[in-house]
């Protein structure tokens, strides 16, 4: 996971992904953040429909905003990733990602969801097999 700098003053642009790959892709919010002593506390995912992406689990991973995504339709999509802080803050972000045609015959995974449609990011803690979750549903994560 390659994270990409929040600078408000540039383009946001992740590395191109084939249409056969499986890749997770992250935004560092340390320079956003670093003045007012917060915390990245939790991220949301827009895919556009057209994009053919699927998103197979987003969360916080060590401090970053991170995403997993598989599948595609050829060409630039747009994906928009809002960030939320423990002071309050929300900020969303438009990241473009080019999909490249790999002439493969390809079925995305289906994503693993909770009963709520919580992802399961990798940072989610399990005892035995068995995901941990909060009163809320969502997993408990580090």
């Amino acid at each position: 996971m390659l994270p990409v700098p929040i600078d408000p003053t540039v383009s946001l642009q992740w590395p191109d992904k084939l249409k056969s790959d499986t890749l997770d892709y992250a935004l560092d919010p340390s320079l956003w953040l670093q003045d007012g002593g917060d915390l990245l506390d939790a991220i949301d995912v827009t895919l556009p429909p057209q994009s053919g992406l699927t998103l197979l689990w987003w969360g916080v991973v060590e401090g970053k905003a991170a995403i997993a995504l598989t599948g595609g339709t050829p060409g630039l999509t747009t994906i928009s990733v809002t960030l939320f802080t423990t002071a309050g803050r929300q900020h969303t972000l438009n990241v473009t990602l080019n999909v490249q045609n790999d002439n493969t015959t390809f079925l995305a995974p289906v994503p693993l969801r909770l009963p709520g449609n919580y992802c399961l990011p990798p940072s989610s803690l399990s005892n035995n097999g068995t995901v941990l979750t909060l009163e809320d549903g969502s997993p408990l994560t580090l």
